[in-house]
C-alpha cells in the first residue's frame, strides 16, 4: 500500500535540516546572507512600496517550480531508459529496492517543487489580502524560511547532476559484471571457438560473418531448452 503524502513528508522532513547534505549547507548560507540584506533595508516598514516587485518575484518562482517538476519527470525517464531490464534485476538481487532508491531523489525533487508551488500561490493571496503584516520578528523568520525553501530546491536540483554521473559509472560497472562472473570453462570455450574460426577463415570477415550466421541458424533450429538465449548471446557478441 502506498504511503499517504503527509506521512512521506513527515518521515523525510529531516532531509531539510540534515547539515551533512551539501544542499542544506548552501541553502542555509545563502538564506542567512539574503535575510540579513533584507533586514538592512526597510522592507518590513516599507512593505507596500515593494509589494508589486515581491509579487512578480513570487510568480517567477512559481513558474520556475513548474519547470523543475518537468525536469524531475525527464530525469526519471532518463534513469529508466539508462538501465536494461537485466541490470535492474541485478540491482534488485544485490539489494532489494535499490532501483527505487535511484528514482527516489527525482520523486523527492518533484514533491518539494509541488509543495513550493502551493506555498507561494498561497503567499500571493496573503500579500494581496487586507490583513495587516505579522510582527517584524515573525516577518523575517518567514522570509528566511521561504528563501531557504527556494534555494534548497535549487541546490538539490544541482546535486542531481552529480547523481547522473554516479549512475553512469554504476551502469558501466553493471555492464562489466556479466563478463567478470562468467565461469572459466565458458570463457575457455569462447576463446577456443574464436580461435578455431580465425584459423578457418584466415581473417576473412565476410567468411567469419557467414560462419556465425550459420551457427546462429543451427542454434535457432535446435531443440535445446535455452536456444533463444544462446542465439541472442551469439548475435550480441559477434557483430560485424
Amino acid at each position: 500500500m502506498k504511503q499517504p503524502l503527509v506521512k512521506i513528508i513527515l518521515s523525510h522532513a529531516y532531509k531539510f535540516i540534515d547539515i551533512r547534505q551539501p544542499e542544506v549547507k548552501w541553502a542555509a548560507g545563502v538564506s542567512i546572507i539574503l535575510t540579513g540584506l533584507l533586514f538592512a533595508f526597510p522592507i518590513y516598514s516599507e512593505f507596500a512600496t515593494y509589494e508589486d516587485e515581491i509579487c512578480s518575484l513570487v510568480q517567477c518562482i512559481i513558474a520556475g517550480a513548474f519547470g523543475l517538476i518537468g525536469v524531475s519527470i525527464a530525469g526519471i525517464a532518463i534513469v529508466i531508459t539508462l538501465f536494461t531490464v537485466e541490470q535492474i534485476q541485478m540491482l534488485e538481487e544485490l539489494q532489494a529496492g535499490a532501483f527505487d532508491d535511484l528514482l527516489y531523489d527525482f520523486k523527492w525533487f518533484a514533491l518539494i517543487a509541488s509543495l513550493e508551488i502551493s506555498v507561494f500561490v498561497a503567499m500571493l493571496f496573503i500579500i494581496k489580502s487586507p490583513y495587516p503584516l505579522v510582527s517584524e520578528p515573525a516577518f523575517y523568520l518567514i522570509v528566511f524560511v521561504l528563501i531557504y525553501f527556494v534555494f534548497y530546491l535549487a541546490f538539490y536540483g544541482y546535486s542531481l547532476i552529480g547523481n547522473f554521473i554516479k549512475m553512469s559509472k554504476l551502469k558501466q560497472s553493471l555492464s562489466t559484471i556479466p563478463d567478470q562472473i562468467k565461469s572459466t570453462p565458458v570463457q575457455a570455450m569462447e576463446l577456443q571457438l574464436n580461435f578455431l574460426v580465425s584459423k578457418l577463415v584466415k581473417g576473412n570477415k565476410d567468411e567469419a560473418k557467414l560462419f556465425y550466421t550459420e551457427l546462429i541458424k543451427i542454434v535457432e533450429e535446435s531443440d535445446i531448452s535455452n536456444r533463444d538465449e544462446v542465439a541472442k548471446y551469439l548475435k550480441e557478441h559477434h557483430r560485424f
